[in-house]
């Protein structure tokens, strides 16, 4: 009975021991799948920072196409602008028309049918849709870009150039998606459509090698330039919704030479040729060109002004750089000039010219030991009275500052100065000794380690 007993309790113990194992390895495995969850979630919603999500809107809220009282449907197709918000980069997004539908107007024999065509304008979507007739439509489309994509319980997201996995999370399933609802009226008029009108201020322009050209084309005929359409080639069109009465064209990366464009703009009201305009414009693009040619030299201690100013850019756009030996020194406005005293360490400089960041351009300059300091003879008098010879002489730095100088003479011991150190100085010579002539010599030294010397022969007879 024993001997049943202790087998009984060894049972008992391995038994709780097993337990307490199972129990242990379930709360370790909870707390992992709670750690791992968190870490998706806290990944999920960095990507969701980084990566905005995707967000389709409608430009306008309803767009107006027109019937003449002649017509039964537009004379062309409805082209419906779709603005893409959130991603920096929107020249991939596809687009897709899900469904139409007819609120109101005259009903048709059959639904409009879902057939319209999306092109990716620059990142926007631009919807074209066969001709219809007087009344109200919407437009039900989607947007798609293909960042996250999901593989089982995995998903790649693909941030720039980089793709990473991740675990999958509901989060972010729809980031990369978006729809919305794009609404046309189509309008019978009895008055006459306008004609689309696009004009510009100048039909030659001058630019600079380096800074993006802009330029304003004006926009006439419709109530705003934001339901128009551009084909501007190169040239990349901007609309301010605060504008309406032109857009801004801009050349990224001019070329030099002479480049004609035409740009071509399509109103799309449906009514045919008043719906289309074009403009031309002619623009020359030229090397950069300081407005005043800086100095190739500058000299310690001695101010160096450089203008930065490009002919043909407006200054407010500008910036200069500043360096010197490849040491930064600072960044400041173009306007006003910009001045700086070399130290004795400076072997050169670089001014950088900066149009919003970007160098336009460059110019060097050596730093040199300033030229040796000039003595001028200013004026001698003959002091019989007093016996002697006065002679005044001046002599600066090229900064301007004083020098040191000394006297030579002969003969010697007749002649010596009121001072050692200045930028004026008086010589007086002693003529008891009724000398027929004297001759100086005067030796100035700068701080900048110059050196210049002076000699003159005065006839005492």
């Amino acid at each position: 009975m024993a001997r049943n007993a202790s087998s009984s309790h060894r049972i008992s113990f391995y038994f709780v021991l097993y337990l307490v194992a199972i129990v242990s390895v379930f709360v370790i495995t909870m707390e992992r799948d709670t750690l791992l969850q968190k870490r998706d979630e806290d990944i999920a919603h960095l990507v969701e920072i980084y990566i905005k999500p995707l967000q389709i809107l409608p430009a306008v809220d309803t767009a107006r196409f027109f019937v003449t009282p002649n017509q039964t449907v537009t004379m062309e197709p409805l082209r419906l602008l779709a603005k893409a918000e959130g991603p920096i980069d929107k020249e991939d997004i596809q687009y897709r028309l899900l469904d139409v539908r007819q609120v109101s107007g005259r009903s048709q024999d059959e639904p409009p049918p879902v057939t319209g065509t999306f092109v990716n304008d620059h990142g926007d979507g631009i919807l074209s849709f066969p001709p219809v007739g007087e009344g109200v439509y919407q437009f039900t489309v989607a947007g798609y870009k293909p960042r996250v994509i999901r593989e089982g319980n995995t998903m790649r997201v693909a941030i720039r150039d980089t793709t990473y996995e991740i675990q999958y999370s509901e989060r972010l399933e729809q980031i990369d998606r978006d729809t919305t609802v794009l609404v046309a009226t189509v309008i019978k008029t009895g008055l006459e459509p306008t004609q689309l009108a696009l004009s510009t201020d100048r039909a030659r322009d001058t630019w600079v090698l380096g800074p993006p050209f802009s330029k304003r084309i004006f926009v006439g005929g419709v109530e705003s330039p934001e339901r128009v359409t551009f084909d501007a080639g190169p040239l990349r069109v901007e609309k301010n919704p605060a504008e309406r009465s032109f857009v801004t064209l801009v050349w990224d990366r001019p070329s030099l030479g002479v480049r004609s464009f035409t740009v071509s703009g399509s109103a799309n009201r449906g009514i045919g040729s008043k719906d289309h305009a074009s403009t031309s414009f002619t623009v020359e693009v030229l090397p950069p060109t300081f407005a005043t040619n800086p100095s190739l030299r500058g000299y310690w201690g001695i101010p160096y002004v450089f203008d930065g100013q490009i002919v043909g850019v407006n200054p407010i756009d500008l910036s200069v750089e500043l360096t010197h030996d490849g040491t930064f020194v600072r960044t400041r406005p173009v306007v006003p000039r910009d001045t700086v005293v070399p130290d004795r360490a400076w072997r050169s400089m670089t001014y950088r010219v900066l149009y919003h960041g970007a160098t336009v351009k460059e110019h060097r300059a050596s730093v040199e030991a300033p030229p040796p300091p000039q003595i001028r003879w200013v004026k001698q008098e003959l002091a019989r009275e007093q016996n002697v010879l006065i002679v005044t002489v001046a002599c600066t730095d090229p900064a301007g500052g004083p020098v040191k100088m000394s006297l030579e003479s002969q003969p010697g011991g007749i002649a010596r100065l009121d001072r050692i150190r200045g930028t004026s100085f008086t010589v007086t010579v002693n003529l008891e000794g009724k000398p027929a002539g004297v001759f100086l010599k005067l030796t100035a030294a700068d701080q900048y380690g110059g050196q210049g010397s002076s000699t003159k022969q005065f006839s005492l007879q």
